[in-house]
Parts: structure tokens; C-alpha cells; sequence
């Protein structure tokens, strides 16, 4: 069995110090402009409101959010919170704002805010030593899912529906069964995704698969994909929906973040096979997210790239590293953030925003 602990802080030590991050990236399909955070955290979380409102998050209870574009950067103090790391940041409608911390058993937890930071309270805690939360993801304003490494041999999974104020963990029975070293990844809150009733979650290790509920949780099927993996470090890291049956799904291994074959799959039937894009060479990445339109834009240690026919083909857009990205979906906008309290604003360059 891995040590979480041991996998867990190196993902927080491994950082990208490239000089391209102190530079605005004016060409290519995508611009990308860094942004000053003032505070010095490996930052996993990321969500966005609108183009304006972005809120990223981190280790060392650090929280940050800005409301001018990224012009400025406020922190958010989250009381008693110096010991945990918010990999994943949902924004809710009505000022709600929901936080998962990932960690080895009681550090795995969720906290919610109604009034946009100014206070917090606790409603979910991990109660199982081999529980460490991955991911959560909401369909809306109240329906959410949260899921977690294995707890006896199951995936761990909880669902909301108000919003993230009460949370209700799956009966055994009903969560799926996970082969020996087979879990998730909690690198950028996004190998979950869902979708009216439907639920998908990514997985790595031993195998890389993605899960799918038809039924709001109540039944799955596991569905192979030929993405890299066999070992702690390998698998997928973040899925992501182009149109309704046309998914991508991406990762490698961390490990060996520079090996670029077999890190990148789709599918066009909802996620239940799974193609290869064999003329791929893509190193490891660890967040992938929709732009629309068959835009897809991804981020690791290893860069930024941008694919524009549904993640067949990608372009490098700069080697500077970040760990999660988060976009407006109206304007095609967004935020990018990684180790050392790095963030950045993107924006679509010329004829890739029509």
C-alpha cells in the first residue's frame, strides 16, 4: 500500500521555477499574465465566479480571492486552519463559498462560508485513518459530490444537495469497488465531474478508469482507459467535458513528469470508451478544463497547452508551471495557479475567441 503522507508532500514540494512565469505571454492561442499574489503557497484550488471574481487555494490554510480581475489578490483567513491544505474551492450562488481540505484522516474536510469568507464553518470532517479526500464538484447551486481514496476497498463518496451545508456518505454497497491500488489524485480538484444526474471519477495507480452513475450515485460502471499507469504515481488527474458525450481525460506520471506518450485519452459516447491520441506527445498534466467550443486548455509542472478540436491535438502555450486552472465560461477567461503563490489571468488570443 502507498504512504499518502510520503505521495502527499511531495506534491507540495514539487515546483517549476521557470523565469517565463515573470513575463506576460503575448503570443500563441492563448495570452497568459502573471499576476502578484503576496503570499508564498503551493496553490491547488481554483474556482471563478465571473472574469472578475477568482477564488484560489492552498497549503498552509491559505485562501486568496480577487474581485478585480487579478488586479489584487486578497488573503481570507480561515480560523484554525494553518494545518490544512484546501486542494479544492467550489463558488457557490448567494456568497457560498466551499472548501476541501486533502489529507490523511481528520485532515481531509470540508468547510463552507455564506457570506464570502468573512466566516466559516465546518460540516464535513473524514472519520476513517485511510480516508483523504480528492476532489468535490457541484452541478449547480445545491447538488455536489465529494470523493475519496478507497475506505474498505469502496470508493469514498458523499453527496449534497443544499449546497454543501449537510453532506451524506454513500452506503458501502452502493459506492463502487476499486482494485488493489486504485485511488484518486488530489492534485487539482478535478477528477470529478457532474452533470444533472450523472457522476464521473477519475482514477490512477494500479489502473486508470473512469467511473460513471448514471443515477445520482446509485449504481456504477467502471470504464477502462488507456491512459498511463501501473504504479503510485501514475494515472489520470483531471477529466474534462467538451459536449455532452465528448469528454477528455489527462495525466501521467508525476513522478516522471517529462515521459509524454499515453497521458492524454477521449471519449464520444459519455465517457464510457476510451480512445488514445496516439500522435500525442504531451508530458504530465495535472488540470484540464473546458474553454467551449471544443476548447480545451491544460496545465502541470511541465506548462500550459491548448487544443481547439476537442484535445486531438494540443499546442504548447509556455513551459511555466501550474498545478490548477479555472474559466469563466461566458467569456472564455479565466486563472491559472501553482507552487510559491504563483497565479496568472489567460485570455483567448485573436480568432480563438470566435
Amino acid at each position: 500500500m502507498r504512504s499518502r503522507t510520503a505521495l502527499f508532500c511531495l506534491l507540495i514540494a514539487v515546483a517549476t521555477n521557470n523565469a517565463q512565469t515573470l513575463a506576460e505571454d503575448q503570443q500563441g492561442p492563448v495570452r497568459i499574465t502573471p499576476q502578484v499574489s503576496r503570499v508564498d503557497a503551493s496553490f491547488r484550488g481554483l474556482a471563478v465566479r465571473n472574469e472578475r471574481e477568482a477564488w484560489v487555494t492552498g497549503s498552509q490554510g491559505t485562501v486568496i480571492r480577487t474581485s478585480d480581475a487579478g488586479r489584487t489578490w486578497r488573503r481570507i483567513v480561515v480560523p484554525d486552519s494553518d494545518q490544512l491544505d484546501f486542494r479544492d474551492v467550489e463558488v457557490l450562488p448567494a456568497g457560498t463559498v466551499v472548501l476541501m481540505g486533502a489529507g490523511s484522516g481528520r485532515m481531509s474536510r470540508v468547510l463552507r462560508s455564506t457570506d464570502s469568507g468573512a466566516t466559516w464553518r465546518t460540516v464535513l470532517v473524514n472519520g476513517k485513518p485511510e480516508g483523504f479526500f480528492d476532489g468535490l464538484a457541484f452541478a449547480d447551486g445545491k447538488r455536489g459530490v465529494l470523493f475519496g481514496d478507497p475506505v474498505g476497498g469502496r470508493l469514498d463518496i458523499h453527496l449534497t444537495d443544499d449546497g454543501g451545508a449537510t453532506w451524506r456518505q454513500l452506503p458501502p454497497k452502493q459506492r463502487p469497488a476499486l482494485k488493489k491500488g486504485e485511488y484518486g489524485f488530489a492534485a487539482s480538484g478535478t477528477s470529478v465531474a457532474i452533470d444533472d444526474r450523472n457522476i464521473w471519477v477519475a482514477t490512477g495507480g494500479s489502473v486508470a478508469r473512469v467511473l460513471h452513475s448514471p443515477d445520482a450515485g446509485a449504481t456504477w460502471t467502471a470504464y477502462e482507459t488507456p491512459v498511463r499507469s501501473g504504479n503510485e504515481s501514475s494515472g489520470i488527474f483531471s477529466i474534462a467535458f467538451v459536449t455532452a458525450n465528448a469528454a477528455v481525460v489527462i495525466g501521467g506520471d508525476y513522478a516522471q513528469p517529462k515521459e509524454d506518450r499515453d497521458n492524454v485519452a477521449w471519449s464520444v459516447d459519455g465517457g464510457k470508451t476510451w480512445m488514445a491520441a496516439p500522435s500525442v506527445r504531451m508530458p504530465h498534466k495535472a488540470c484540464v478544463r473546458s474553454l467551449g467550443q471544443g476548447r480545451l486548455l491544460t496545465c502541470g509542472r511541465t506548462g500550459v497547452a491548448f487544443s481547439k478540436d476537442g484535445g486531438r491535438s494540443w499546442v504548447s502555450v509556455t513551459t511555466a508551471g501550474y498545478f490548477t486552472l479555472a474559466v469563466d465560461g461566458r467569456t472564455g477567461t479565466g486563472f491559472l495557479a501553482g507552487s510559491d503563490g504563483r497565479v496568472a489571468r489567460f485570455e483567448l488570443n485573436g480568432a480563438q475567441r470566435d
